[in-house]
């Protein structure tokens, strides 16, 4: 009987352990500051990492100026580009699963269209298999092209070395 509520319990204790790693997480994202995004830098994009034991978060976070907007999904009859995600890692980690997103909202004006307004923040976890070099860094940011109703900028590739 003993043996039995040790097994029952322990998955209880994993998942207590985990849910304290996202609650940081959420902590942390929402503690991250962008730059004022403006008119003539409608987007701004900051990134941090959290870590907790072997695990760690990369939080990815943009902000875009009133009326600016950036593409989550696009169809392929529509000329936007949607994000892309970039992430590398050293070979001590290991990206684990996708891309945890802001919820898009689908565009007023283009029909399966999802975008992000005003603020996304994305998320990616990984495992620290090793003990890395000193030099070691993720690197982490977004590809997009960002619009508004009047213009589309050109796409822009913006990434950030967290050292961990």
């Amino acid at each position: 009987m003993k043996a039995f509520i040790i097994i029952l319990l322990f998955p209880v204790l994993s998942a207590n352990a985990q849910s304290t790693f996202d609650v940081s997480i959420a902590a942390a994202a929402k503690q991250l500051q962008c730059a004022e995004p403006d008119e003539q830098n409608p987007v701004t994009l900051n990134a941090r990492l959290v870590k907790e034991k072997d695990s760690i978060a990369i939080i990815v976070k943009v902000q875009m100026a009133p009326g600016w907007h950036i593409y989550q999904y696009v169809p392929a009859s529509a000329p936007y580009i949607p994000i892309e995600h970039i992430l590398k890692v050293p070979d001590n980690l290991r990206a684990v699963g996708a891309w945890e997103k802001t919820r898009p909202t689908p565009s007023a004006h283009d029909p399966g269209v999802m975008l992000y307004e005003q603020e996304a923040v994305f998320i990616h976890k990984a495992l620290q298999l090793s003990a890395g070099k000193a030099d070691d860094a993720v690197k982490a940011g977004l590809y997009y092209q960002t619009c508004n109703l009047r213009q589309c900028l050109p796409p822009v590739e913006e990434t950030f070395d967290l050292k961990y």
